[in-house]
């Protein structure tokens, strides 16, 4: 369906509802109907026009009056042109109220016009007023309650007159006309039926390929990632290994032991830099593979958080950040090397991309919770860099003049640490001056604490 620029955006709503009706638009099966209902009546009132019985002109009157409030009807939707959602809710009903009304008219012309006409006018009327009912049924499918009323009203009055008609031909109409009510009632459940079947596979088709399109947008987010992951790892281990070269050259050129050995410790540095990159990007590799196992026991997070606070001490001061620790202690479950990871990663991520002066490390229990938190008094984290600072190979932009460094994987590693010991790791965003991150877990059961203690 064309959007009008007058009209408000469809919802997702209004797109089910297109879906869920897919012999819409009413328009078509309000003018099919109308012109058939027309024919039937003019037919009817022709075939009397010499003797009209005595309650033709009330009925002529009223079914005029529904015609052209028909006609209004159709006329008001077309100039709205509303969205699915409104046509089903809204208009769908008026259908159901036309359905109802053009069947009431089609009683009348039975019972105030036919017991007055001669035979052969009666069967001449019978005709149109048949074929109405089933014309309901495929215009409008899903008002079955009102066209199961029509069927057993329109027909069954129809029925009923021919068989009080007395006479051999009579008798075989009514039974021949209750004999296509009871089919035309079967057939109205089952196209109805029908309908929501294919309703059902549309919608199921279509949210299948919704989900398909959302699964190839993210294979190709990944590759794009990847494939700049792939190129910044060449040149960041290409650093090392070049510097590794030139230290190497320079100690086979040296003329003194002194020079000598400080190319060897050149090239010894260079491929510590180079180990380290390797070894963090196979740990992230094996985590992304599901090929770490997290083996538990209590851990006392207090003096966790000082141990590895005090081993990120000298970096932090290289970069002019005050790193320090505040009171707190819980008692947590983890795996003590992957939570020594996890909470290096974030010390390391905050020294090496805050820019700040001040980092603090911090414990806080909310009832069966405890959070572990990283806060800096840095440049923090940019709104649109927010939702992805997590995600795998994601780097966030790193300001004007400054470079990236490390591959996206620092916190992305914290992320997965985290849920396999299961916890979590987020960004806290109603902190404003800085960047405030947290590592959550259920505290440790008492009973776990106890066993801890008397083992100690």
């Amino acid at each position: 369906m064309r959007a009008s620029p007058l009209l408000p955006p469809e919802t997702p709503a209004d797109r089910a509802y297109a879906v869920s009706h897919p012999l819409r638009p009413l328009l078509t099966a309000g003018i099919l109907s109308l012109f058939l209902f027309v024919l039937s009546v003019g037919i009817s009132l022709a075939a009397v026009r010499r003797a009209p019985p005595p309650l033709t002109i009330p009925l002529v009157g009223l079914t005029a009056a529904f015609v052209v409030a028909w006609i209004a009807g159709m006329a008001a939707m077309a100039l709205r042109r509303p969205g699915p959602a409104e046509r089903v809710r809204v208009w769908g009903r008026l259908a159901a109220a036309i359905i109802i009304g053009s069947h009431a008219a089609c009683i009348g012309l039975v019972w105030a016009i036919m017991p007055f006409v001669p035979a052969p006018t009666q069967w001449l009327m019978a005709i149109p007023l048949i074929g109405c009912v089933p014309v309901q049924l495929i215009c409008s499918p899903e008002n079955s309650v009102a066209n199961r009323t029509g069927v057993i009203a329109v027909i069954g009055s129809l029925a009923l007159f021919f068989a009080t008609r007395g006479g051999e031909l009579a008798t075989f109409a009514a039974i021949y006309i209750a004999g296509l009510g009871v089919v035309l009632l079967v057939l109205g459940d089952r196209v109805a039926a029908t309908v929501r079947a294919t309703v059902a596979a549309r919608l199921a088709s279509d949210d299948t390929a919704r989900r398909l399109d959302q699964m190839l947008v993210e294979v190709a987010a990944e590759r794009d990632a990847k494939t700049r992951f792939m190129a910044a790892a060449s040149h960041d281990l290409g650093q090392p290994l070049a510097a590794a070269a030139l230290f190497f050259d320079q100690s086979l050129r040296a003329r003194d032991d002194l020079a000598r050995a400080r190319a060897a410790d050149g090239v010894r540095r260079a491929f510590a830099a180079a180990d380290q990159l390797l070894s963090h990007l196979l740990g992230h590799l094996r985590l992304e593979a599901d090929a770490v196992e997290a083996h538990a026991s209590p851990v006392a997070a207090g003096p966790l958080l000082a141990r590895i606070v005090a081993q990120h001490v000298p970096a932090a001061a290289a970069a002019g950040i005050d790193l320090r620790v505040a009171r707190g202690s819980a008692d947590l479950l983890l795996d003590p090397s992957l939570i020594e990871r996890a909470i290096g990663n974030l010390i390391d991520n905050a020294i090496r991309h805050s820019r700040g002066r001040r980092l603090v490390c911090g414990i806080r229990r909310r009832g069966s919770m405890v959070r572990l938190w990283f806060i800096d008094d840095g440049i923090g984290v940019a709104p649109i860099d927010a939702p992805h600072i997590f995600d795998d190979y994601y780097q966030a932009d790193a300001g004007r003049g400054a470079t990236r460094s490390g591959f996206g994987l620092g916190l992305a590693s914290v992320r997965r640490l985290a849920a396999l010991m299961g916890g979590c790791a987020d960004l806290d965003p109603r902190w404003l001056r800085g960047a405030a991150f947290y590592l959550e877990f259920p505290a440790a059961p008492e009973r776990t604490v106890h066993a801890r203690e008397v083992a100690a």
